[in-house]
């Protein structure tokens, strides 16, 4: 009985952490631009270096100053794929290609 009794606590725990696992691994979508490497990172230094001269985002923390140059680069593009959910402290930044390639269509 006893037995039994461990075998479905251990069920019942294995099924919650299961959906725990569902529920935690839904993954947040952006709209994703082509990106072409030597193409997309040349503009983008170019437009970062523009925007680091002009000084807009002189003295912001590191997080800030991210934000801050990348609305500076491209407002349009930060709005369409950081409007709705911002980076935050160490967070990998996967929407950085994307961020390129809008760039780079945007002003070519």
């Amino acid at each position: 009985m006893k037995g039994v009794l461990k075998l479905l606590v251990y069920l019942l725990c294995l099924s919650l952490l299961l959906e725990l696992v569902l529920v935690s691994g839904v993954e947040y979508t952006f709209k994703r631009y082509s990106y072409k490497k030597k193409r997309d990172d040349k503009r983008y230094k170019q437009v970062k270096d523009r925007c680091e001269r002009a000084g807009v985002c002189e003295g912001k923390g590191s997080l800030d100053f991210i934000k801050c140059l990348r609305q500076c680069m491209a407002e349009k593009c930060y709005d369409e794929l950081y409007g709705a959910d911002e980076l935050e402290e160490g967070e990998v930044d996967v929407r950085l290609n994307s961020f390129k390639g809008c760039l780079y269509q945007q002003n070519f």
